[in-house]
């Protein structure tokens, strides 16, 4: 088993760049700022959270309501 060391170059040259552009956005806030990227990253997850389990929610109910409304209803055995 051989290295390929062009790959091996390649591989090295773009973790690098990616560190290096990683560092470069990391430092461009504060901490302070990053603070509140991620109280606002929380609630847009949160409400992105919300709106998903509403949709399957809610899909789920009209399919029980349409499987119900499939059935015969029952007799009733009160009735003399």
């Amino acid at each position: 088993m051989s290295i390929d060391m062009s790959k091996l170059a390649s591989g090295a040259a773009y973790g690098a760049s990616a560190g290096t552009i990683a560092n470069g956005l990391l430092t461009r806030l504060s901490p302070d700022e990053w603070s509140a990227v991620g109280v606002l990253a929380g609630i847009l997850v949160a409400l992105l959270t919300l709106g998903i389990n509403w949709y399957y929610k809610r899909k789920a109910t009209l399919a029980q309501i349409k499987a119900l409304q499939r059935w015969p209803t029952t007799p009733d055995l009160t009735e003399d």
